[in-house]
Formats: structure tokens, C-alpha cells, sequence
């Protein structure tokens, strides 16, 4: 069978940590998590000596650029089952922020839909088909063709937001592979960062799924309607101290910082503002 790498790669530096040739078509995509900003030279690094024995075929940084270090007719180590790594094509994507949610930047989600759409194309996969049910993952049942490292190992990756966040992304991919998306960079940062209140982005603290999840009023009179559970996390939710999403804590945040409790006292919303638009570039504790 005959493989080809994507033109969008932006850097190449091929792993020894591989097994070749792959012994199955490729019909499968496993996306991870890097759990660190690392750029993609860096992740190249780590993939380099033979002593790691871990390798994926691509990576992308929170820049967006994208990277090479396994080709596409190889298979790489990286899922922790080889009859995984066999038929999928493996990317790292890494994180701009930390544990539990492992959230990665709007740029590297655009270039990672990019990428996925790139892949399926040129290895004839017509749709992208993702499952929140592991035995449909595992077992690629219902054409499901999507899996993450936590079906196979004790493992968190890909990370709450990407994970909460794959029907999205096939969603995106499938436009592509139909013809009916045009979109951009922007174009994408624009859906993804769509929990906007009064210009600020809350993105970083709202997960819908999570928020409705937690709480069964939420769930009994809003569903899974992402637009209803948003609003009630502006209008009320943040004001009542309610958790939104698995990498924030409004009540340990505020518990944490003194300057903080000066400064806002029992406004618990101001505590979600003064994170979103600033305490997560100074990598304060939230959770």
C-alpha cells in the first residue's frame, strides 16, 4: 500500500521509536495530549532517544505549526496498544493549560482539524465517526473510527477539553471532507470561543457537558443545550460559586490567593474574570 505525509507539516523529525512498515490500512485517528506546552521542536526532542520508546506521527504546538516525527506508513508508539497504532494516525497536541482539563490553544485546535481532514482524504476515509461509548471506540463499532489513549491505558489523555471536544472536531472534519466548510483559522477560533460574556471569553472555566453533568437541576431543565447552560453560568451560575468545568474550582481558587479575597471579597464572579483574563497566564492554582 502506498502512504504519504501531509503538506502541512512545518517540521520534520523522525522518531527511531517506530515499528515499519504498519501492518494495517490506515482507517483510524487517535488524537493526544502532550500534558505540557511543549513546541513542536521540543516534542521532537522527547521523541528522539530510543531509551523513550514513544513516538507519535505528528504534533502541534499551541502556535499552530504542525510536525512530522512518524510517517504515515510507519506506526508509531503512542496508544499504548500496538493493534491501535497500527491502523491509526497518532497526534500529539499540546496544552496551554494544565491538569485535569488540558486545554489547548484555538490555533492548535484549527490546525488540528486541518490536519485530521488532510489525513482522512488522502487515506480515503470518508467520514469521521466518533463515540462517547469505549466499546464502540475499541471495537470500531457503528464506524466508529475515532479512539484516545484512555481506552487502552490508565490514562487521562487526551484531557477533558479534547475529549469533551472530539464529536466537535469530527463535526468540523466532516465539513471538510464534504466540501461544505470554508473555514478558516479564525473561522474556527470564532465557533470554539463562543462562550463570550460582556467580551470576556469563559471558555478556560465552561464546559457544558460538565456543567450539566454536575448538576441535575441544570441537566433536568436544560439538557445538553449549550447555549441555555451558558447563559445560566453568566446570570446566575457564576454569582452561586457553581463549578463549570473540571479545571476549575471558583471556591479553592479563591481560597488560595489572599490578594485575591482582598481585592474581590465574595464576589465569586469576579474570581472567574480575574482568572479567564488573567490568572491563568500567571499559572495560578485553580483546582
Amino acid at each position: 500500500m502506498s502512504y504519504t505525509n501531509s503538506s502541512l507539516v512545518n517540521y520534520t523529525k523522525i522518531s527511531p521509536n517506530k515499528t515499519s512498515p504498519r501492518n494495517h490500512a490506515i482507517d483510524t485517528i487517535t488524537i493526544h495530549c502532550m500534558a505540557g506546552n511543549l513546541s513542536i521542536e521540543r516534542c521532537g526532542d522527547v521523541f528522539a532517544p530510543t531509551t523513550r520508546k514513544a513516538s507519535s506521527n505528528y504534533g502541534i504546538g499551541s502556535d499552530g505549526r504542525i510536525a512530522l516525527y512518524v510517517e504515515e506508513k510507519d506506526r508509531s508508539w503512542c496508544t499504548s496498544n500496538a493493534a491501535n497504532d497500527n491502523r491509526a494516525v497518532t497526534i500529539e497536541v499540546a496544552n496551554d493549560g494544565g491538569a485535569p482539563d488540558w486545554h489547548v490553544s484555538d490555533k492548535a485546535m484549527a490546525s488540528l482539524i486541518n490536519l485530521v481532514a488532510d489525513i482522512c482524504k488522502r487515506n480515503n476515509i470518508k467520514k469521521l465517526i466518533w463515540s462517547t461509548n469505549k466499546s464502540n471506540r475499541v471495537n470500531h463499532l457503528n464506524g466508529c473510527n475515532m479512539t484516545v489513549h484512555r481506552d487502552y491505558a490508565a490514562k487521562a489523555c487526551p484531557g477533558n477539553y479534547l475529549y469533551n471536544r472530539h464529536s466537535y472536531i469530527a463535526t468540523e472534519v466532516n465539513k471538510k471532507l464534504s466540501g461544505t466548510s470554508s473555514s478558516s483559522s479564525q473561522n474556527v477560533q470564532n465557533q470554539i470561543s463562543k462562550y463570550t460574556y460582556k467580551n470576556i471569553d469563559y471558555s478556560r472555566v465552561f464546559d457544558p457537558i460538565y456543567y450539566s453533568n454536575t448538576y441535575s437541576d441544570l441537566k433536568a431543565a436544560f439538557g445538553t443545550d449549550s447555549t441555555k447552560l451558558f447563559n445560566h453560568f453568566c446570570n446566575y451560575g457564576m454569582k452561586e460559586g457553581r463549578v463549570a468545568s473540571a479545571s476549575f474550582n471558583v471556591n479553592k481558587y479563591k481560597s488560595y490567593y489572599s490578594d485575591l479575597q482582598n481585592a474581590f471579597g465574595n464576589d465569586l464572579s469576579l474570581y472567574y474574570k480575574h482568572y479567564v483574563t488573567c490568572g491563568y497566564k500567571e499559572n495560578r492554582k485553580c483546582v
